[in-house]
């Protein structure tokens, strides 16, 4: 496995040099020859994780509109990660499943509705211009990973193979996080591969830095980390693991976002709550880092800085709690995003507005709760509400019947706690949840789900008699069905 992780960060090496330093006709030539190599590769596992670092970005480099195609003159770039999606679906239909996802039906449902939204689109109002087709057609793709994901990530193994690539990675984000924060530049400016940007910044109590890197990535190793705490696995030493949370939690905490302080810090109240079982020892080993950790991080002034800032602006909050809306003029969505796209949505309320042009006037991301309305109006914040309940439902039912010395019980609430950190970014910070997506969020979601599903299948294939998973593979044998589903949808 060393060689494999050695084999991928050179991997990841090399795409940044030929990205960003070869002519461009040889960096177009090396992403095709990625997309080659995973089309006959079998380690699905490996490719997820380039695939998301490469739409996701590594220190501040490559990102989601870096890697791209320019497949036709005049129109806008398709991302490389979008051509890997539409791979991994012709994969998947060769790939055989023996049991589809316990939400399949609520899939089936919610991609009716999708297609209900696009053409009602059209009858609103689309513009016919290709630009506009295309943007469209690039939000759909991502949500097919629900379907291709469930077929080629099919085992707990495979899911700790994809984190031991993405958890060093973490530690990458956070060092772009410090280096923005004391050079006053993001790396990709100071490195020469973004002409002129943003000028140089310094950190002051007037300047607070709020740039997030690696936002993908650092919500799913926090959840890996978290889940592999919780197994007591042992190809993961605790003391790594806790340095995966710690360092995904102090990016978040530097980036001043109080959305995704407030998330994160709740998912660590609870895990610590319901799930944890740390011992005297661990927890002593992890004190002490933190505290060395921290000594450091202060002993650098502008990091020292931004710190107390971050600190500040969590105590906005304070004046919202005494009735300011606007958290002392430093929040928006309440008073000013928030009832604008209500007041459009008032004119669809029932099923809102599709993918129109009047919908892509008035979205606005940082309402998403809202914004959930506006595009598929009250049936589809229903319908998604309704997936969710059950994903989480069932999940939680299932933890809460289990005998308690079963290994699971406390492992499956880890879904259901991430979730609640995740939903609270989703309607404070940014709009996660949607009926269409980006690439880099498409991956962690289906992943996500769809490994929920898996370790939900796995809680019934333990004996009570000895707590040890029945040596039976899922994928034996591919399932007769005469319904197809959301998860079955031809590519």
């Amino acid at each position: 496995m060393r060689r494999k992780i050695i084999l991928f960060f050179v991997l990841i090496l090399a795409t940044i040099g030929l990205h960003y330093f070869a002519p461009r006709a040889i960096s177009v030539f090396f992403f095709l020859s990625t997309l080659v190599a995973y089309f006959y590769a079998k380690d699905e596992a490996f490719w997820l994780a380039y695939f998301l670092v490469l739409s996701d970005g590594f220190f501040g480099l490559l990102g989601t509109w870096e890697a791209v195609f320019s497949v036709i003159p005049g129109l806008p770039a398709i991302e490389v990660v979008q051509f890997y999606i539409l791979i991994t679906l012709f994969k998947a239909r060769k790939a055989p499943l023996a049991k589809l996802p316990f939400f399949s039906m609520q899939l089936n449902i919610i991609f009716i509705y999708l297609l209900f939204l696009v053409i009602q689109g059209y009858v609103i109002g689309l513009s016919g211009a290709l630009n506009v087709q295309f943007r469209v057609v690039k939000y759909l793709v991502p949500l097919f990973l629900f379907y291709s994901i469930p077929r080629l990530i099919k085992e707990e193994s495979q899911f700790r193979e994809i984190m031991a690539y993405l958890f060093p990675v973490a530690f990458f984000a956070l060092g772009a996080q410090l280096f923005s924060i004391t050079m006053g530049r993001e790396p990709a400016q100071v490195f020469g591969f973004i002409l002129g940007g943003q000028d140089f910044f310094e950190i002051s109590e007037e300047q607070i830095y709020r740039g997030l890197f690696n936002f993908c990535i650092l919500i799913i190793t926090f959840f890996g980390a978290l889940y592999f705490l919780s197994t007591k696995d042992h190809n993961f030493k605790p003391l790594y693991l806790t340095g995966i949370i710690a360092a995904d939690y102090l990016t978040v905490f530097l980036s001043a976002t109080r959305g995704w302080i407030i998330g994160f810090s709740m998912i660590i109240v609870l895990y610590a709550i319901f799930v944890s079982t740390f011992s005297f020892k661990h927890l002593l080993k992890t004190f002490l880092a933190v505290t060395l950790i921290l000594f450091v991080l202060i002993s650098i002034p502008a990091v020292n800085i931004q710190i107390h800032n971050a600190y500040n602006r969590m105590w906005t909050l304070d004046a919202m709690a005494q009735g300011d809306i606007t958290a002392g003029g430093t929040l928006l969505r309440l008073n000013e995003r928030g009832p604008r796209v209500m007041k459009k949505w008032r004119e669809s309320p029932l099923t809102g507005f599709g993918f129109s042009d009047d919908f892509f006037h008035f979205a606005d991301g940082h309402v998403a709760n809202q914004n959930i309305l506006l595009h598929s109006g009250i049936v589809g914040a229903f319908l998604m509400g309704w997936f969710f309940l059950v994903f989480n439902g069932k999940i939680f039912l299932r933890s809460f019947k289990l005998p308690r010395q079963n290994p699971l019980k406390r492992t499956l609430l880890v879904f259901n706690i991430v979730f609640l950190g995740w939903f609270l970014i989703h309607s404070s910070s940014g709009q996660h949840f949607t009926f269409y997506q980006i690439t880099n969020l498409g991956i962690i979601q289906a992943l996500f789900f769809s490994f929920g599903s898996l370790v939900y299948q796995k809680s019934f294939m333990v004996k009570k008699e000895n707590h040890v998973p029945v040596q039976k593979d899922l994928a034996s044998k591919p399932i007769k069905k005469s319904v197809k589903t959301f998860a079955d949808f031809p590519t």
